[in-house]
């Protein structure tokens, strides 16, 4: 979500919270897999907006690729069912985790 555009309005405004370190290492955590800052993914996280891991998202492409090779696969051998049939199965396990990560 890097350069992503809240509103026209710059943030001026300030909120002060106490958190343990325990929970403010959490937080930086958090906001650094989803490629954000802390007081960006607390504003989404409070407004009831989804964030989204960075690393899910890399993922989910690298999943879709791959998808796309075992599809390229299967055209190239059509008439051998044994392996068209092994690659059907793993194009679904490739879709059931690509979902399983965008939920």
């Amino acid at each position: 979500m890097p350069f992503h555009l809240r509103t026209s309005e710059r943030a001026s405004c300030r909120l002060e919270i106490r958190l343990t370190n325990a929970e403010r290492e959490q937080l930086k955590e958090m906001a650094e897999a989803a490629g954000l800052s802390v007081s960006e993914l607390l504003r989404l996280r409070a407004l009831g907006r989804a964030v989204q891991a960075s690393s899910d998202m890399t993922t989910i492409r690298e999943l879709r690729r791959l998808g796309g090779l075992q599809k390229h696969t299967i055209n190239k051998l059509l008439n051998e069912t044994g392996v068209t049939a092994e690659c059907i199965d793993t194009i679904k396990a490739l879709r059931e985790a690509i979902e399983r990560l965008a939920r």
